[in-house]
Parts: C-alpha cells; structure tokens; sequence
C-alpha cells in the first residue's frame, strides 16, 4: 500500500468555492508590502494570510460538468494548493491541519455557518527517482509522476516545489480520517 497520495476532486461532482484570488486582492491592506503575484500565485510563494484576512462572502457553485449540485464537506480550492472545508469537515480535521497551514473562514451566501480555506504551508521534497515530468525539447509541459520518501516526520498534508506548489498531497492519516468520517468531496490517487 502506498505512504502516499495527490488530493484530487471526486469527479468534480461536488460544488467548487467561487472565491479566487482576484477577490482577496481587494481585501488585500496597501500598506505591507504585498504585491500583486504574492496573492495570485500564492501557493508558490508560501503567502501567509491569517494576520489581515477578512471573511468575504461568496458562493459555492457546480462545476460545469457536474450533473448534480452536491455541497461537499471538503473539496479542492481551485485558487492554489488549498482546501475548502465545511463546517463539518472543519470541526473534524481542522486540529490536524491548523499546525501546518492557514485556517481562513469565508462566509457562503445562505449558509448559516462559515466555511474555512486551508492554506497549506509545509512543503516536502520530492523523490528524484520516483518524480519525472514529460518534456517536449527542453521545455517540460506535463507532470508525468511525483513520489516521495518517507520520513518519521512526514506532514499529514503538504505541497511540493517539484510540481511548482500546484497540488496537494497528504499521508495515510489524513486519507483514513476523510474516509472513516465519510467527508465527501476529495479523492486520493496512491502515488509510487
């Protein structure tokens, strides 16, 4: 069985945050020193939020494919390598993800109880020999595999600089915890 998985979408049957990085640049304070790209490419730059944050209100809304409109209790946050967590999912793992990131509240428009975005902080490195991306010339264009070691203190969730901050990955623990408590929303591919 494998230590390790990339946190996906459940074939995106599950209704996505609307809120994107564009509407906290307008929450966004003037004056320390933040720059446009230190919110837009967030997950890169490891931009912290909590100090000045302010809960907008948004929405929730079906991905363009999805059949049905289902809320989901955790789901990817399409804005960077972040999570959307409902109230549920956010009493039931927001203790074990607090250490390692952001937990930002966000008001969704006729839900009486704020929904939270985790902002992940911790990076782990990827394992050369089971990571490779596929190139055209010179120039990489598709994430062909990504792998890591494990480690005795390996985070429960993480993201890493192979594939430029862009996805999340997390450990058996998070996955049995989503799963034993039936958290819909979020896939988990095992990784080599």
């Amino acid at each position: 069985m494998s230590d390790f998985f990339a946190i996906g979408y459940t074939d995106y049957w599950y209704m996505l945050l609307t809120l994107d990085a564009l509407d906290i640049i307008k929450n966004a304070p003037k004056d320390i020193g933040l720059q446009f790209e230190d919110i837009m490419r967030f997950s890169m730059r490891g931009t912290k939020f909590k100090s000045w944050w302010v809960a907008s209100e948004t929405t929730l809304t079906a991905h363009e494919v999805a059949k049905e409109q289902l809320l989901p209790d955790v789901v990817i946050w399409q804005a960077g390598a972040a999570l959307v967590l409902s109230p549920k999912a956010y009493r039931l793992l927001g203790d074990m993800l607090e250490p390692l990131g952001e937990l930002l509240p966000v008001k969704i428009l006729n839900e009486p109880q704020s929904y939270w975005t985790f902002n992940s902080l911790v990076k782990k490195g990827a394992d050369p020999e089971k990571s490779a991306w596929q190139y055209m010339g010179d120039m990489p264009i598709q994430l062909e595999k990504v792998g890591f070691s494990v480690s005795v203190d390996d985070p429960v969730i993480f993201k890493t600089d192979f594939d430029n901050y862009a996805f999340l990955y997390c450990g058996k623990r998070l996955k049995a915890v989503v799963e034993e408590f039936g958290l819909a929303g979020l896939s988990f591919k095992a990784l080599e």
